[in-house]
């Protein structure tokens, strides 16, 4: 079965999977549709034209190397191509995925989503301080603008928000 193929099923796959949330939505209230709705949509259309792209190109331009990382001492990081990926990479990956979600457990959404990120661009060296606080002030802003203020979703404050309440 050759790439394209295969690709073609991934696709057709989500494209499924999207249909059964809108057709699972149709049963919920208007308020509980608000977040999978809307998705879904979104995923049907980035899920086409993901299909469009990937059968309307040559396959010489859907080579992505989704491994590769920007910046200084970021090469040991980064996987080489044709080279197996060693067990201290994929621990590396899941630590950082544990660590988003222990900061997330501990510290509630809003705040783990601004010191992962913070983190992040201060461990890659990617962005300036400066740029990197930036960056990270306007991502955590527009989480908590889309979430909280404009879905008024209440996120989860963590396992330190009775703390945090007791010296309010």
């Amino acid at each position: 079965m050759s790439r394209r193929t295969q690709e073609n099923i991934a696709a057709a796959a989500l494209l499924a999977l999207f249909a059964g949330v809108i057709w699972l939505c149709q049963d919920f209230g208007p308020r509980a549709r608000m977040i999978p709705l809307p998705l879904a949509v979104f995923g049907i259309v980035l899920t086409l034209i993901q299909i469009l792209w990937q059968n309307l190109r040559s396959t010489d331009e859907l080579h992505i190397d989704m491994v590769s990382v920007q910046g200084p001492g970021a090469a040991a990081a980064a996987a080489k191509p044709g080279k197996r990926v060693t067990w201290r990479q994929e621990a590396g990956a899941f630590g950082v995925v544990g660590a988003l979600l222990g900061l997330i457990l501990v510290t509630g959404i809003i705040p783990a989503v601004f010191l992962f990120t913070g983190g992040y661009f201060v461990v890659t060296r990617q962005y300036s301080w400066r740029a990197s606080l930036i960056y990270t002030a306007v991502l955590t802003a527009a989480v908590y603008l889309l979430f909280v203020v404009a879905l008024q979703i209440q996120p989860y404050h963590g396992l330190l928000a009775p703390l945090v309440e007791h010296f309010r």
